[in-house]
């Protein structure tokens, strides 16, 4: 009878044990994306009109609205909150974890249902040009600072100028991949195999995935998370990133240029 005992227990352990990792892992998801109260925060607006970004710190924006200057009929303007969880600068914070050196890169572009956009873009809750050209940019601006830092990389063991960027574009190539935030992912970022100090994972939270702030923040080094509650609100925020962690594209690429005021 105690052999039945101890054989069921096992049993019950061997089934149980798994389920309950799976569910942790699924909880500490729901803590990266609500990781409490942040050690320092940082306030900034973003304006778009005419096809052209500014930006400016909430100070300053209010202040020029204090002296009686106008937004120009038309402009867009996004109030944007930068919180730390690592160093307790915000501006610190997302330098430091968009250009540390990663064995790999993920780029977590929106729930499954951003799919949608491909064949039926009506049935996405949200804006799907936008939402398209937010993942195009966040990409495109990870593969670039992926790329120069393999570039560093292949200077570093002796390559010539020509050989060190072939070598950093085959290595960005075979070290990315974009992902929808599936329960998978979620899994994987919950348990910490995804967004870590050797593989870099940015993820995209907007109206379809329930973003419920205007915010962008990194709960741990190796993962960035953009929160918007509409798709533009994330293109801005994209552009925010850039500004501040001084990030310049390469000429002939057709991104608009980024201009701080204030």
């Amino acid at each position: 009878m105690n052999r039945r005992v101890l054989a069921l227990t096992l049993v019950a352990l061997i089934i149980l044990a798994p389920i309950a990792y799976v569910a942790y892992a699924y909880k500490n998801f729901d803590s990266v994306l609500n990781p409490g109260k942040p050690k320092g925060t940082s306030n900034y607006v973003v304006i778009y009109h005419d096809g052209q970004f500014y930006v400016l710190t909430s100070e300053n924006y209010a202040s020029a609205l204090a002296g009686g200057k106008k937004l120009p009929p038309g402009s867009k303007v996004f109030n944007v909150t930068l919180k730390s969880y690592i160093t307790g600068s915000p501006e610190v914070d997302l330098n430091l974890t968009l250009r540390s050196f990663y064995n790999r890169f993920t780029i977590v572009i929106g729930s499954p249902s951003v799919q949608e956009c491909k064949t039926n873009p009506e049935a996405y809750p949200g804006n799907c040009q936008m939402r398209t050209a937010v993942a195009a940019e966040v990409s495109a601006l990870t593969s670039a600072i992926f790329s120069a830092n393999y570039y560093i990389k292949a200077k570093d063991m002796g390559y010539d100028n020509a050989s060190a960027r072939q070598y950093a574009y085959q290595q960005t190539q075979m070290r990315h991949q974009i992902a929808y935030l599936s329960f998978i992912t979620k899994l994987s970022i919950g348990m910490g195999s995804l967004g870590n100090e050797k593989n870099l994972a940015v993820l995209l939270i907007g109206p379809a995935e329930g973003a419920k702030c205007n915010c962008v923040f990194a709960p741990r080094k190796g993962l960035l998370v953009i929160e918007g509650t509409s798709d533009a609100t994330l293109r801005a925020e994209v552009v925010l990133i850039e500004n501040i962690i001084g990030f310049k594209w390469p000429q002939g690429n057709n991104t608009k240029t980024v201009q701080i005021t204030g």
